[in-house]
């Protein structure tokens, strides 16, 4: 066990996971829970992060743009709890190699962007 680095995609606060702090947390957890600058859920193990680029209620499917990488196709058969998604939605997912290329799976949405308001 050693002392991790940690960056949040929501703040961009990066901190260090020492290894007491690995100790003292959650039983099995391997990374924080929580971003030490804003509170904000960290992503579960083995799930990435990432924004809707392109949605299709009609057609069914999408793209999402991860942080680092291609963008992910996606169908609405792989959302969590959602209906519909909405370019500029972040969202938590898995990603997995079928048999047409590298796809995002169970889709779930963390937040939407605030409208603007008229100034």
């Amino acid at each position: 066990m050693t002392d991790e680095m940690v960056v949040c995609e929501r703040c961009g606060v990066t901190f260090l996971w020492t290894i007491e702090e690995q100790r003292t947390g959650s039983a099995g957890a391997k990374s924080p829970l929580f971003c030490m600058g804003c509170a904000f859920l960290l992503p579960a193990a083995r799930q990435q992060r990432g924004l809707v680029k392109w949605y299709s209620p009609r057609k069914k499917y999408g793209f999402i743009s991860p942080r680092s990488g291609a963008d992910l196709f996606t169908h609405r058969s792989n959302f969590r709890d959602v209906g519909r998604l909405r370019p500029g939605d972040l969202v938590e997912f898995s990603v997995v190699e079928s048999a047409k290329g590298t796809e995002a799976i169970d889709v779930r949405l963390l937040s939407r962007p605030r409208k603007a308001e008229n100034l």
